[in-house]
């Protein structure tokens, strides 16, 4: 090929092909990840309601588990944990709350909804409520040991 516009058109559609072909492959595993957790959930629901519920949920905790597993392995990682210090790319606070003893200001203390990771890029931030050091939130006196948590000044 003597024209490069041509070349470049050819190296443009391979390159283009091969994007293609690896992202039809990644969706196809991920496909039959899934349909591997579908089956154990077809099983689950095929024996039944167990007797007894602390078996039923093992075993659905055993599959979550396994679909934890899939997305980890395919880089997908959960965002949002207890104790950790909330950050503003990868947390959504919800509430903030008095600082209980031994925690720090900005700590999380409940996680209302995980958030996920996949490649270094946030999909869904973490939806979380917080601690703040002191006696205030948002320039409000922290009542402590109150069930609405806040009074004015």
């Amino acid at each position: 090929m003597s024209d490069p516009t041509a070349r470049l058109s050819y190296e443009y559609a391979r390159d283009l092909a091969a994007r293609d072909a690896a992202h039809q492959a990644l969706t196809e595993r991920l496909l039959l990840r899934f349909a591997d957790v579908l089956d154990s959930l077809d099983r689950l629901l095929a024996d039944g309601a167990a007797s007894d519920v602390r078996t039923y949920r093992g075993s659905l905790a055993l599959i979550a588990g396994q679909l934890e597993a899939a997305l980890t392995e395919e880089g997908m990682e959960g965002v949002g944990r207890v104790g950790e210090r909330a950050e503003p790319a990868t947390h959504h606070v919800t509430e903030v709350r008095p600082a209980p003893a031994g925690a720090g200001d900005d700590e999380v203390l409940e996680v209302l909804q995980r958030g996920y990771r996949f490649r270094g890029h946030v999909l869904r931030a973490a939806r979380v409520v917080v601690a703040v050091d002191g006696d205030t939130v948002d320039g409000d006196t922290v009542k402590r040991g109150t069930e609405q948590g806040t009074e004015r000044e």
